[in-house]
């Protein structure tokens, strides 16, 4: 296993989350919490790495309830593991992550992995709890086990993204939805950008409710799925713009959308995630005129296709950037995140009193940059 060019000294597979806590105990060096290890490239350079922990095995769910909507799983559940267990009670987690469903839940949280089906939210929005081991050993809970919490902090919410660095995540609780009981897509390969941009302002200002709402660059195709009741799918249907839409449904969908995932993983070796509104969304694109694109419509997210640093630099002047993928001596040379100065001094604080020695993940969020 080889992370930024970082070869850890050993690998430790723990089986419990018990095993695991004497694990981090025991160390005393770095460490490098990896799950299926589908998104080791995001993130600032690894500075070391003495241990890594592969939590592959904590691949157990603990508790389901369907009546309540929720689900208790180890870190080392996969998104596709999960899913297939939810079917036969016809429900889902409404996730689909740009790494696929052979990534971890625990991988997906500590990255906040996101994908197309923005328009449900991020796995942040759907956690209601959480079991974490801290650097030292400890095992800790925050949240709860049903889906109304009133009292506490919602740490959860930190430790999602944090990229491993402040704890190690064993365990998730989340909320679950019923299964869609219908879902179509509608494409159409626009003109142009201009037509493009006109065509998605005008679904953007109508009483359509897509689940998500792509536009692929740079042939100029827009993407709209639909999930609800087969009635009110007909009706969106019905009432998109006037376009030479073409509708997919059944695998074929399914089909459709797994090519887009393949299509992100083609970007390009550099690819940024540019944060607007989605009113932006247009302007980014016509302004910067990347080489290749995939623009969240809905929330003004445009992962893109760059080359240079001073591209990335001349972006950041105008917009929040986070680098979605880089090589590692480009992501050393302009940094993940670059926090204003003020969030600096805030995530810094929390890391360090978190992993006060700098053990957990070392240079992968903010400590891997400097403040602004």
């Amino acid at each position: 296993m080889t992370i930024d060019g970082i070869t850890p000294a050993k690998i430790l597979r723990p089986e419990s989350i018990d095993e695991l806590s004497q694990a981090l105990r025991a160390e005393t060096g770095a460490i490098v919490p990896v799950g299926a290890a589908t998104q080791t490239f995001f993130g600032n350079p690894l500075r070391r790495a003495d241990c890594a922990l592969d939590l592959t095995r904590l691949s157990r769910i603990t508790e389901y309830n369907p009546a309540d909507l929720t689900i208790h799983v180890e870190a080392g559940v996969t998104l596709e593991q999960l899913q297939h267990a939810l079917l036969e009670n016809k429900q889902f987690l409404p996730l689909d992550p740009w790494n696929g469903p052979r990534a971890t839940i625990g991988g997906i949280a500590a990255a906040n992995a996101q994908g197309p089906f923005r328009a449900t939210g991020t796995i942040r929005d759907w956690i209601i709890g959480m079991k974490v081991v801290h650097v030292d050993g400890r095992i800790s809970k925050t949240g709860g086990r049903v889906v109304k919490n009133v009292t506490g902090y919602d740490l959860a919410k930190l430790y999602t993204g944090s990229l491993g660095t402040l704890v190690v995540i064993a365990e998730i609780s989340l909320k679950l939805r019923a299964r869609f009981a219908r879902t179509a897509t509608a494409r159409v390969r626009c003109e142009n950008a201009a037509a493009a941009a006109g065509l998605l302002s005008a679904i953007r200002s109508s009483p359509l409710n897509p689940v998500s709402c792509e536009w692929v660059g740079p042939e100029n195709a827009v993407w709209i799925r639909f999930g609800e009741h087969p009635s009110a799918v007909d009706w969106q249907l019905r009432n998109l713009p006037a376009a030479d839409w073409q509708i997919i449904e059944g695998a074929g969908e399914s089909a459709e959308w797994e090519k887009l995932r393949q299509h992100y993983h083609e970007l390009g070796s550099v690819m940024l995630r540019v944060i607007g509104l989605p009113g932006t969304v247009s302007e980014i694109v016509s302004e910067y005129k990347p080489k290749a694109w995939i623009a969240h419509v809905l929330n003004g997210i445009v992962l893109m296709a760059v080359s240079t640093s001073d591209e990335i630099r001349a972006i950041r002047s105008r917009y929040r950037v986070v680098v979605e993928k880089a090589p590692v001596e480009m992501r050393r040379e302009v940094g993940t995140f670059a926090p204003a100065p003020a969030e600096y001094d805030l995530m810094k604080k929390m890391k360090e009193a978190f992993d006060p020695e700098g053990r957990l993940n070392p240079g992968r969020h903010v400590d891997g940059e400097s403040s602004k």
